[in-house]
């Protein structure tokens, strides 16, 4: 690498084959967009996504506009570096298509691989174009931070949130705490909630302050690039970016705090006030501080721009960079193909309340209204709970049947997985409690019943068991490692590259054990109606 004599040049004077990539690279970071938009416009840690094709555009104007521009010498480093990329980036592209066809393109790890897919892609694309005999982008900061910035247009891999959050909620937690004790205002501290003489404030996971952090750190990444050139001054925004985000979002929790201990609701508009203004400030903050840093550098002088080409045949890394491209989308192309004619004929949907029975002698059975209100977080209508009751209080014996129904390509198996007990109940106050046995097989009357998940919830005093089952086409599911790439890929084989099938998630909860609600007749009914679905 050395400073070249000559400029970025013109994009009508690249070789057709360079033309062609930077085409195609266009395409597949539209399309990109479009299959992240609709997280991007409904989940909070990603709303920054909606700015990124811009940043990225801008930063990539910027990056030719350098003064002093460097581009690579041809040769076998310059080559193997892009080729390593590339194959990086097919082979992302393959553990997303692998994640996508056991749980759906909406599974967090699937758009996360894709958008790696795409940065090692882009990656390869930049050190093709940054060749000297090509010399459309330079080999510089600018030109890394816009390809970069892609690592950020996607969920995180699952949990990766949830832990950080969960480690910024205590500190947060934590920290109001010490600044209340100090003013000598009364309050005592449980987990992540902080009890006050009048009311009580609890830090939850959208005021741990990640949102702050994650759109902190590409508001430092974007404004290091596009303001300031000294590279200590880069680091210096980088770093202190994430700082600022924190820093924020603790004044808006302990003003928060401050608020309802004086007896105002924090709840509604204070609420979404101050987390939309934390978010602004916080952006104008870091960018002003990255506008003083760039008024102290020295104004850089401009080498002319010469704009003819020295290009005497397209390099090496464009014929890798157009054949790894072509190779993808021929891939998703295929793979497209495959799921669509996958779907499966949808036969009569069963009516869910009709396999519900009636309460027996002595039992009063309640079925569950508004269940409606979660059809758009479960994508579908088909949902059915009756509880049954043997006396109406707590020690009385009580049992609960739920149904839920989808048909054929309605939703992706990991989309049942993600709603079944053990993702859901904790979040409304259940905790989970350690069973000898998550997986067993339950015994009713005569016959086995197919493997069942087995879990125990307690609230308060109060404590609940749970069985519940997942078919698909008829077949109880069994779940494997999603975090194991064999396993994956026999999900794929069976539930995302065959034809899909319909799915019935079924659950029974009770305050008794197996063996002392076995012989009631609810179950024995409820058990032989399932019995032609598969159950």
């Amino acid at each position: 690498m050395k400073p070249s004599e000559m400029g970025c040049i013109r994009f009508g004077a690249l070789p057709w084959v360079a033309k062609m990539n930077a085409l195609l690279l266009c395409a597949a970071v539209l399309a990109s967009a479009v299959v992240l938009w609709p997280e991007w416009r409904h989940d909070d840690e990603l709303t920054h996504g909606i700015f990124l094709p811009f940043m990225a555009a801008i930063l990539v104007s910027e990056s030719r506009r350098d003064p002093a521009p460097r581009f690579l010498r041809g040769g076998p480093a310059a080559v193997s570096a892009c080729a390593a990329l590339l194959l990086a980036g097919l082979a992302s592209l393959a553990v997303a298509m692998v994640y996508a066809a056991a749980m759906g393109w909406t599974h967090a790890m699937a758009e996360f691989m894709l958008s790696a897919a795409l940065v090692f892609i882009l990656g390869a694309a930049w050190l093709a174009f940054a060749d000297r005999r090509v010399r459309l982008l330079p080999f510089n900061w600018t030109a890394a931070i816009a390809v970069v910035l892609w690592l950020f247009a996607s969920p995180t891999p699952p949990g990766t949130y949830a832990r950080l959050s969960s480690f910024l909620q205590s500190r947060v937690t934590g920290g109001v705490m010490h600044v209340l004790n100090a003013l000598g205002i009364a309050a005592f501290q449980m987990g992540n909630v902080i009890e006050l003489a009048r009311t009580s404030v609890g830090v939850s996971e959208a005021c741990s302050g990640i949102r702050s952090l994650v759109s902190c750190t590409v508001a430092g990444l974007f404004l290091s690039a596009a303001l300031v050139r000294s590279p200590w001054h880069r680091a210096f925004v980088i770093g202190l970016s994430p700082v600022i985000g924190l820093a924020m979002n603790f004044l808006r929790s302990l003003l928060l705090t401050l608020l309802a201990n004086g007896g105002v609701r924090i709840d509604g508009p204070w609420h979404d006030m101050t987390g939309a203004s934390i978010l602004v400030g916080t952006t104008l903050l870091v960018a002003a501080l990255a506008w003083v840093l760039r008024r102290r550098e020295v104004a850089p002088v401009y080498a002319p721009i010469d704009a003819a080409s020295n290009t005497v045949g397209p390099p090496l890394q464009q014929t890798l960079i157009a054949a790894g491209l072509f190779l993808a989308a021929g891939t998703l192309a295929t793979f497209a193909v495959a799921g669509s004619r996958s779907r499966g004929v949808s036969g009569p949907e069963p009516a869910l309340a009709a396999l519900l029975p009636a309460a027996p002698p002595g039992w009063t059975a309640q079925t569950t209204p508004d269940l409606e209100q979660y059809s758009g977080t479960l994508h579908t209508h088909a949902l059915v709970e009756r509880v049954y009751s043997e006396g109406p209080g707590l020690g009385s014996a009580h049992v609960t049947l739920y149904l839920a129904y989808w048909r054929p390509g309605e939703a992706p198996v990991s989309l049942v997985d993600a709603h079944t007990p053990d993702s859901c109940w904790p979040g409304t106050g259940w905790e989970a409690k350690p069973v000898p046995d998550t997986r067993s097989v339950l015994k009713l009357g005569g016959r086995m019943l197919a493997p069942a998940e087995c879990r125990l919830f307690a609230l308060n005093q109060f404590e609940t068991r749970v069985w519940f089952w997942h078919l698909y086409g008829g077949r109880p599911v069994v779940f494997v490692d999603p975090h194991s790439a064999i396993s994956l890929v026999k999900l794929a084989w069976h539930f995302g590259l065959g034809s899909q099938r319909d799915q019935l998630f079924v659950r029974v909860s009770s305050n008794r054990s197996w063996d002392e609600i076995a012989a009631e007749p609810i179950l024995t009914r409820f058990f032989e109606n399932l019995s032609p679905l598969g159950l």
